[in-house]
């Protein structure tokens, strides 16, 4: 039999060993909690942004008797292409939508706009050679991008014009470009005029270099009046004239547009995640952009490269078809000054030049609905 003495000892030893496993057991206890908070909130928005996918799916999936909702491969230049086409009916007027970047596609990102319209014209929405789900198709046979090229990509529409004339019978696309994809739709148009009912350019591109000049000394102007220190912003404008390539080009870009309103680009991204159009590749490019700048400059030199040097005046100034223009009023990547002189110069046998006030470089991600009631209009007049 244990003394007094050391039984109290012992009745202690065990209340102190009682009070650290509780602690023990309230610590453990939390950290389990968080953890399992934790994974429910991932598994909700898993199964949130899925359900958002599956119901914008059956409101945007096309199911008209005589239409067409499908992505496919087909063959350009040699390569196998992407391409998302929609439309309610195949007998009405074709639209080739040329993206911008260069190198960005968005076929995933426009049902955003494209609903409002697929009942009067069929999209052909284009992943272009070196980007996107048409670079991983073919990224064993051309791994470092070297067949991209601006002169690629014109023989690359040409055989996707063809493809679509064939295919739905048509004598004649309309071509609608965006951004980069401006110049491109505006030098076939130039000299295809054979294949092309109307061009429209959105956010029309003419000199990058100029523009970006335009675009700083505005912003310069801006940080002054506010007294803000401009060295950094003078600096990065100086690296910008001495090495033009995208890398001076963002770097100038970071001290520019926190001047300039521009879209809401955590919408944009949180629209394509939950896009119904969106796949895996689509997200792999995503981070192939975002992952590291140098990496991906290099995989794109010699479009970047071209981008930067490139002025549309010197394609020609005199279009054989209609054209027509769409800008928001504070765009500041292709500013709207350079568009409107730029409409100005051409000559066509009708043109139309519409300013939305209030929207930025992307009008069709910025007010889907208001900038296709414009595009609607237009091509309304051009195509008369």
């Amino acid at each position: 039999m244990l003394r007094r003495k050391d039984g109290t000892t012992v009745i202690r030893e065990k209340k102190n060993n009682q009070k650290n496993n509780k602690k023990k057991f309230s610590f453990s206890t939390i950290i389990k909690g968080i953890v399992g908070v934790f994974l429910v909130a991932i598994i909700a928005a898993i199964l949130f942004v899925f359900s958002m996918r599956g119901i914008l799916y059956l409101s945007n999936h096309i199911t008209t008797p005589n239409g067409v909702d499908e992505s496919i491969y087909v063959p350009l230049g040699g390569q196998e292409q992407y391409l998302l086409i929609r439309g309610e009916d195949v007998n009405n007027p074709v639209i080739i939508w040329l993206h911008g970047g260069p190198s960005g596609p968005d076929a995933f990102m426009n049902y955003r706009f494209q609903k409002y319209l697929v009942g009067k014209y069929t999209f052909v929405n284009w992943d272009q050679r070196g980007c996107g789900r048409t670079y991983f198709r073919n990224s064993k046979i051309d791994p470092n991008n070297q067949t991209a090229t601006f002169e690629q990509a014109l023989v690359d529409l040409d055989e996707l014009v063809n493809y679509v004339l064939d295919r739905f019978d048509k004598e004649k696309v309309i071509l609608v470009g965006h951004s980069y994809g401006t110049a491109l739709g505006s030098r076939y148009t130039l000299t295809h005029s054979d294949k092309v009912a109307a061009y429209v350019g959105i956010g029309q591109a003419v000199a990058i270099s100029e523009s970006e000049t335009y675009s700083y000394e505005d912003a310069l102007e801006k940080a002054k009046a506010k007294g803000d220190d401009t060295t950094d912003m003078e600096a990065a404008y100086r690296a910008f004239l001495e090495n033009m390539t995208l890398p001076t080009l963002i770097h100038l870009r970071e001290y520019t547009l926190p001047y300039h309103p521009v879209e809401n680009e955590a919408n944009t991204i949180w629209q394509g995640v939950i896009s119904p159009y969106m796949w895996l590749n689509d997200v792999r490019w995503f981070f192939k952009q975002v992952s590291s700048l140098e990496k991906y400059t290099a995989l794109n030199q010699q479009l970047f490269d071209f981008t930067v040097a490139a002025d549309v005046r010197d394609y020609g100034l005199e279009y054989q078809v209609p054209v027509g223009f769409i800008s928001g009023s504070e765009d500041w990547i292709t500013p709207v000054k350079y568009t409107e002189d730029y409409y100005n110069m051409i000559s066509a046998p009708k043109k139309d030049f519409v300013l939305i006030d209030g929207l930025g470089h992307a009008p069709n991600y910025d007010s889907p609905e208001a900038f296709c009631r414009e595009l609607d209009t237009m091509l309304d007049e051009l195509l008369k």
